[in-house]
């Protein structure tokens, strides 16, 4: 722990600072104040703090000379102050070696990085007596607090697959033979070993660990291995180890993981495009096995380094399973509810990607079996054909209507017609009303009014020039042929 004193004329202000650092988590035990400059001597003379803040406005000019040669053999870190922005007060801090000036009025955040700094070079200057002094002071504070001071040693993240197993891993961590015996800290998840004495091969000795515990027990373990490094505290090691560990995700566990080689998440939109989800129709209702699977291992299993945030993956994983969602519902499918909770499940709480695809896969071919086995086989065209032809004189009939009847999408039962017939839904309609119109006109002396009204047209107008647009005759020209030919 390190003390800081504080020297400004203006009380208001140092009291001020103190009150704000003492608001943060540094690794500070004493603050001591002082508005005059003979404290600042006595204090340099008989027990000099590790950081000193001075307001550079204090100094006299006649005392500067005193003030350097204090300054040339003070070891501790020197922050400067002042009121004038000016050059010449930054040259005075720069030649007394002051690591940071702050301009008043001082910001927090100012504040906050100066003293995270020094304290930063203090842990690097000193970099084994603080911690061989204060190394009985770690604890669970240690891991979610920062405390801003460099750690030295390593520190090792395990995480068993399956939570069972907490116990027995830490019975084996106890009788494991370390180079340097660590502090144990469990986790919910997972245990962390913080070692209090640097080491060659931190690395090497986890894959000793590892090789060992599957040796003994079989069962999935990965570890993640800080080594020995002198610009991080222990919490942020710690969320760095954690985020190590999130690459389990990707590579599943039984393995070694350094934090050296973590990369931060790319971003990406999790949500299926437009264009993805009128792909995941078609695949649904073909019941396209090998279209999803190809579909499914392409998005997910080509994905390389850097990874994108695993909470993103679940989410794009989620948004496919809608889709499946609506498909069921549209069927009518009830008896798949069971697992289809099961599968959303695990898509928000299985450790590794490649599983969730694998079950995925496996849970919408079982969906295209059941819908296989209790669906009844019929030509969905032929069907479709039929209740046009017999809904023919409804003006309202729409693809939607047809659609919904033979149990298909709009665009999937559109994608069929055209490939089926080479003709859009509008097409064919207008062929059956044509060819009722055709039959009309032929048997009865309905007036046109009454014709169109009888093929779905609301308009006699608009049917008229429909017919000729079709037959190249007006429909009193068809009826009037046809009853020459007769």
């Amino acid at each position: 722990m390190y003390v800081l004193s504080i020297f400004d004329r203006d009380q208001q202000e140092m009291l001020g600072i103190k009150w704000l650092i003492s608001k943060y988590a540094f690794p500070i035990s004493e603050i001591q104040t002082d508005t005059q400059l003979a404290a600042v001597l006595e204090i340099l003379e008989n027990n000099a703090p590790h950081i000193l803040c001075l307001e550079l406005d204090m100094i006299p000019e006649d005392k500067w000379e005193l003030i350097y040669t204090y300054l040339s053999v003070y070891r501790g870190k020197v922050i400067a102050m002042t009121a004038e922005a000016t050059f010449e007060r930054a040259t005075q801090a720069m030649s007394m070696k002051a690591i940071d000036l702050w301009v008043k009025p001082i910001s927090p955040t100012r504040i906050k990085q100066g003293l995270q700094q020094a304290i930063h070079q203090l842990g690097e200057i000193n970099r084994n007596e603080p911690f061989e002094k204060n190394i009985q002071e770690i604890n669970y504070h240690s891991l979610f607090r920062d405390d801003y001071t460099s750690f030295l040693y390593p520190v090792y993240l395990l995480k068993p697959e399956y939570k069972a197993d907490l116990d027995l891993l830490q019975v084996f961590i106890e009788q494991f033979d370390f180079y340097d015996q660590p502090l144990l800290f469990s986790r919910s998840d997972g245990i962390v070993l913080v070692f209090r004495k640097d080491f060659p091969k931190a690395y090497e000795q986890a894959q000793r660990l590892l090789s060992e515990w599957e040796q003994t027990n079989g069962k999935p373990l990965s570890i993640v291995v800080h080594e020995a490094s002198n610009d991080k505290s222990l919490h942020q090691i710690y969320l760095q180890a954690l985020q190590t560990m999130e690459l389990t995700f990707f590579r599943g566990y039984r393995q070694v993981l350094s934090t050296n080689t973590m990369r931060n998440w790319v971003d990406m939109d999790p949500f299926l495009t437009m264009e993805e989800q009128r792909n995941w129709i078609h695949m649904l209702e073909a019941a396209d096995r090998e279209g999803i699977k190809t579909w499914m291992y392409q998005d997910f299993f080509t994905i390389t380094m850097p990874y994108p945030e695993p909470g993103l993956l679940r989410t794009r994983l989620t948004s496919i399973l809608a889709q499946v969602r609506r498909f069921m519902k549209q069927k009518g499918i009830t008896q798949c509810e069971d697992a289809y909770q099961s599968i959303f499940h695990r898509v928000l709480y299985e450790p590794v990607l490649y599983r969730i695809v694998q079950d995925f896969i496996l849970f919408i071919n079982d969906l295209f079996q059941v819908i296989e086995k209790n669906t009844v086989k019929f030509d969905v065209i032929e069907t479709a054909i039929r209740y046009m032809e017999e809904n023919y004189a409804e003006p309202e009939l729409s693809l939607i209507e047809v659609a919904e009847y033979v149990g298909r999408s709009p665009s999937y039962f559109s994608h069929l017609l055209s490939k089926r017939l080479q003709q859009s839904f509008r097409q064919l309609l207008l062929q059956i009303r044509m060819d009722k119109a055709k039959e009309i006109l032929n048997t009865t002396d309905y007036p046109i009014q009454q014709v169109a009204e009888e093929v779905g047209f609301k308009q006699a107008n608009y049917f008229s020039r429909v017919f000729k647009e079709t037959t190249n005759m007006t429909p009193r020209e068809w009826r009037q042929g046809n009853k020459m030919k007769g």
